[in-house]
């Protein structure tokens, strides 16, 4: 993969911008350098809160801003949104866009409501329009290395055990923002906003083992009294496969530890994408498949330069994945990350949390979500 424009001619699909806070930042970075390879126009932008809209207009050079998504959604030339708002509007604005007949590609988590998952995914897909939910870190090249390594083989004939261990920091200054950290406003912290990206790298990676058949949770909050939500939670998983799995969150590490999720296959073989520190992409710092040690001894060096080249001046893994869901649109297909990938992460946060109040094991798959905030109760 390469952060450089795109070379040949293609059609550039005009693409608005929902959501003008904090996360609108990487996208509208992205965007623009995608707009400069002449894969997209970006149109416009769009925030309920006037001087955040005119703010990334003017930063990023966008002609249109506006302090109504829906304006800037009917706009004849805009054929796709990208949704940044905070999470509750995530799907309120998919709909809205599907109903113009927009695509769309929404900021994780989609939603922590199944029921208006699939709303969204059956709206998509019943009018014909891309739908995508953003886990940019499954275009690492630790983890596409990975999961090939796992859908190649190399890891035997099925997987057998994974982990998913993050152990990063969020301390009070971060939840000046007042919907942060709120059941309401974020739909909780830790799982739903940290954890999210290594739980969708986790469910993605041991895909391969089938459904995901049971989760054993428990979540608390221990260090964050002024916050209403998690902020450290752990799990066990079992497949239909049979295979096991662990997960261990928290944003109580201080300083970070990092995330690391590992997979391993009945050979003995294990490859792992590891985050350290966060925001620098992930390597591949455990691999084990026999006969590849050496040479991925040298892969790992020079990832760990690249990585280090693309450590948060520019959201190179926000422009990968937007670039594909451009490529979808123009191809009418679906994105690497449907609506679909999407909701699987947001299901094993609804069993993690419904396991924690019955302490009992939650069955798989979900149809709906029942748990309900302490706050509602």
């Amino acid at each position: 993969m390469s952060s450089g424009g795109s070379t040949g001619a293609k059609r550039r699909i005009g693409v608005g911008i929902v959501g003008c806070g904090g996360i609108a930042q990487s996208h509208a970075a992205a965007l623009k350098r995608l707009e400069e390879g002449g894969e997209c126009t970006v149109i416009g932008c769009a925030d309920l809160v006037e001087e955040k809209a005119k703010g990334l207009a003017e930063k990023f050079q966008i002609p249109n801003w506006f302090t109504d998504a829906r304006t800037l959604i009917e706009h004849p030339q805009v054929e796709a949104i990208t949704v940044c708002t905070n999470p509750p509007f995530h799907v309120p604005a998919t709909l809205m866009a599907t109903a113009l007949g927009k695509h769309t590609i929404v900021e994780k988590p989609m939603t922590m409501d199944l029921a208006q998952a699939d709303l969204a995914i059956e709206a998509t897909r019943k009018a014909n329009v891309r739908f995508g939910v953003i886990f940019m870190r499954r275009f690492w090249p630790g983890a596409q290395r990975a999961r090939k390594a796992i859908d190649d083989g190399k890891l035997g004939s099925r997987l057998i055990v994974g982990d998913c261990i993050l152990k990063w920091t969020r301390r009070k200054e971060y939840y000046k923002d007042p919907w942060r950290g709120m059941w309401e406003g974020e739909y909780g912290a830790a799982l739903v906003n940290q954890a999210v990206h290594a739980l969708d790298m986790f469910l993605w990676l041991m895909a391969p083992a089938g459904q995901l058949e049971t989760v054993y949770g428990k979540w608390a909050n221990l260090t964050h009294p002024y916050i209403e939500a998690e902020d450290n939670a752990v799990a066990a998983l079992k497949w239909a496969n049979g295979a096991l799995g662990v997960m261990s969150a928290s944003i109580s590490a201080d300083p970070q530890l990092g995330a690391r999720i590992t997979v391993t296959g009945d050979n003995g073989a294990t490859v792992s994408v590891t985050e350290h520190p966060e925001g620098r992409f992930g390597l591949n710092d455990v691999w084990t498949v026999p006969g590849e040690e050496e040479a991925m001894k040298a892969i790992y060096e020079q990832d760990q330069t690249e990585a280090l080249q693309h450590f948060k001046p520019f959201p190179i893994a926000h422009y990968w994945q937007l670039q594909e869901f451009l490529a979808a649109v123009r191809e009418g297909r679906d994105p690497a990350v449907t609506g679909e990938e999407g909701r699987r992460s947001i299901e094993l946060i609804e069993a993690i949390r419904l396991s924690t109040d019955s302490g009992a094991e939650i069955k798989l798959p979900l149809k709906t979500s029942s748990w309900v905030p302490p706050t509602k109760r």
